[in-house]
């Protein structure tokens, strides 16, 4: 949490000039009551300019007014009080170094006026004068300990500079002057808020609250300081009560809908995101969220609808652009989807994941080549991101290029060195290049890293029972991996699949088949399965299965042949 933004400081101070005009001179005010600002022996010529000016000022008339103020300043040159009219006058015209002018002089006629000193101090504020600022309010408390405007302004400028000890002080002061101001504690809690002090910032928020109940400010900030301690049922309470007394909140609807969503209370969320909307004009921001609320509850053409209205208010948006893309993508819209990804500059932020979502829409069309084209360039803009690399030789592979993927994959642990994927991948690359020992050194390496990485021991495992090799280890390697994932079909068949290949034929079928029962849709299961009820002397069951594997991929031709041979054999007396 911070001090709400550094425009508030300037607008406070600002509101000191204001206050102190209202102090001088209130419309409607009775003029015999502003003779006690004119000294005594100021002259009756003096003190007709002053009364017309203020005549002229009550009835708006700003450079009238300012004209017969400075008749009078002319004729009475030991009244404070009209050059601090003239400040106020020209502030309020914008004229900031005339008005500093005025106050300078009501200071050199009267030093010891506090309301020119505080003036003053709004003054050089605006002008971002912000020492003398400081020096001005200081000197208003030497005069007066007691003026509780001059304590509320230097401790909202110590606060800003984040300068806590002295703004507290100054707030303290406040509230010892007055243990009831409303402003004093609910600044020292905002400041406790921001030294994180939160059991402090609470008990002045509640002060702020007991002096104002329905004070919104303070509510808001309470509801804050809650969200920040993870205490949202409590923020939520805040937020539903402050609605209750103001359904027109659009911060309290924001806020609300904000917490909803965390609690993945979408439906709730999506009714305050549209109090927002209805509450504001041309809230992009609010539409793009209950733009994202539909995505989520995969309402797409709704989503799809909030995302365009956006864009065609603020065509450069590339992140509602993204959004907008990845919605079409979802909706199976997939040419909207390349055309809206496309649009997104290489300048953006989302430039990278858009040509990752391009590739993906590219490599489900079968369109490897640009697939890999964008990917190119997705690396080009982030070199450094390893993931990038893996998808990139994903591709390569399934090209049946595994030199140009193993290249591209070593690139990528320059950068993740210990990438378990990445380690993962080079080794089967590496392995259907034809140099299974450096594949199953790869999977030592991602072994290493994590000993439990249930895919790498079941590849070793798998690789050996297939060259026929060191079983025993196999075994004990595919036996940890299905500790790991008891019921995954494919490391139940490699286990069963050592088994056949160490002549344990029956334990062989009860691994092979509650391998099948796992994964029923893998054709190289059913062959294992088939082989091993062959080789049981089970022919009418080795049937079945290759004729199952052929059924699932009929181009799997050694099973084709296996299949000839047996029924020619059955065939034969």
């Amino acid at each position: 949490m911070s001090f709400r933004r550094r425009a508030f400081f300037y607008f406070l101070s600002l509101l000191a000039v204001l206050t102190v005009s209202c102090a001088t001179v209130k419309s409607g005010l009775p003029i015999q009551n502003e003779k006690k600002f004119i000294p005594s022996d100021s002259t009756s010529s003096a003190y007709y300019s002053f009364l017309r000016g203020q005549l002229y000022q009550q009835s708006g008339n700003v450079d009238k007014a300012i004209e017969e103020y400075q008749k009078a300043a002319e004729k009475d040159q030991t009244s404070a009080y009209v050059h601090i009219q003239l400040a106020t006058l020209y502030l309020k015209k914008g004229e900031s170094a005339k008005a500093l002018e005025e106050a300078e002089k009501a200071i050199r006629i009267k030093p010891g006026n506090v309301s020119a000193y505080i003036l003053l101090g709004g003054l050089y504020l605006s002008q971002n004068q912000r020492e003398k600022a400081i020096q001005a309010y200081q000197t208003a408390i030497r005069i007066d300990p007691q003026n509780q405007e001059a304590h509320l302004f230097l401790g909202t400028l110590f606060a800003e500079a984040k300068n806590y000890d002295q703004a507290i002080i100054h707030f303290k002061a406040l509230i010892e002057i007055d243990p009831h101001s409303l402003m004093g504690h609910y600044y020292l809690a905002r400041v406790y808020a921001e030294m994180k002090r939160f059991a402090d910032a609470q008990r002045h928020y509640q002060s702020a609250l007991e002096i104002k109940p329905n004070f919104e400010p303070a509510l808001l900030d309470l509801a804050l300081v809650y969200e920040i301690q993870k205490e949202y049922e409590k923020a939520i309470q805040i937020y539903r009560d402050l609605l209750k007394q103001n359904p027109s909140n659009a911060e309290a609807h924001q806020r609300l809908a904000q917490l909803l969503v965390r609690q993945n209370k979408l439906s709730e969320a999506l009714t305050e995101f549209r109090a927002v909307d209805a509450l504001t004009i041309n809230n992009y921001e609010v539409r793009t969220k209950i733009g994202l609320i539909y995505f989520e509850q995969g309402r797409m053409d709704e989503a799809i609808s909030q995302f365009s209205l956006v864009l065609s208010a603020q065509p450069d948006n590339d992140q509602v652009r993204y959004y907008l893309a990845t919605a079409y993508e979802e909706n199976k819209d997939l040419q909207l989807a390349i055309d809206q990804f496309r649009r997104i500059s290489p300048a953006s932020p989302f430039f990278v994941d858009s040509q990752v979502h391009l590739a993906y829409i590219f490599e489900k069309q079968n369109k490897v080549p640009e697939a890999m084209e964008v990917l190119q360039k997705a690396i080009q803009a982030k070199p450094e991101q390893a993931d990038l690399y893996r998808f990139l030789a994903s591709l390569y592979e399934k090209s049946s290029q595994y030199n140009e993927g193993i290249r591209l994959l070593k690139k990528a642990l320059e950068f993740a060195p210990r990438d378990e994927k990445i380690l993962f991948a080079l080794g089967v690359l590496y392995d259907k290049s034809g140099d299974w020992q450096e594949g199953i050194r790869q999977m030592r390496r991602v072994l290493e890293i994590n000993p439990d990485h249930a895919q790498a021991l079941n590849y070793i495992g798998y690789t050996y029972a297939e060259k026929g090799i060191q079983l025993d280890e196999a075994e004990a390697l595919v036996g940890k991996a299905l500790k790991l994932k008891p019921e995954d079909g494919y490391i139940t068949d490699s286990l069963g699949w050592v088994y056949f290949k160490k002549g344990q034929i029956d334990k062989a079928i009860a691994e092979l088949e509650k391998a099948h029962q796992l994964a029923p849709e893998d054709p190289v299961i059913a062959e294992h399965l088939g082989d091993a009820y062959l080789k049981n002397q089970q022919a009418d069951k080795a049937v079945r299965m290759y004729e199952r594997a052929l059924q699932i991929d009929p181009k799997k031709t050694e099973v084709s042949e296996k299949l000839k041979k047996l029924r020619r054999e059955k065939k034969t007396p």
